[in-house]
């Protein structure tokens, strides 16, 4: 079976990133990280499924946050 979600390697620092909704910029919120994950489709459903899938995805974004120097 797949894994959950993979982090693309893409994840960066930004500064007021644009709400991709409106295409403005999102204020006061000062520097954050933008985490690009995939996930398979045949593992979408499974995201929010139980405590275990939750851990396993708030993981790998913790990674990539750290991995983007965040």
């Amino acid at each position: 079976m797949a894994d959950l979600a993979y982090n693309l390697g893409s994840s960066r620092a930004e500064v007021h990133p644009h709400d991709p909704s409106t295409n403005q910029d999102i204020e006061d919120l000062g520097e954050g990280t933008i985490v690009t994950l995939w996930i398979p489709d045949s593992r979408k459903e499974d995201v929010d499924r139980n405590d275990t899938h939750r851990r396993e995805v708030t993981s790998i974004i913790a990674d990539a946050i750290e991995a983007a120097g965040g």
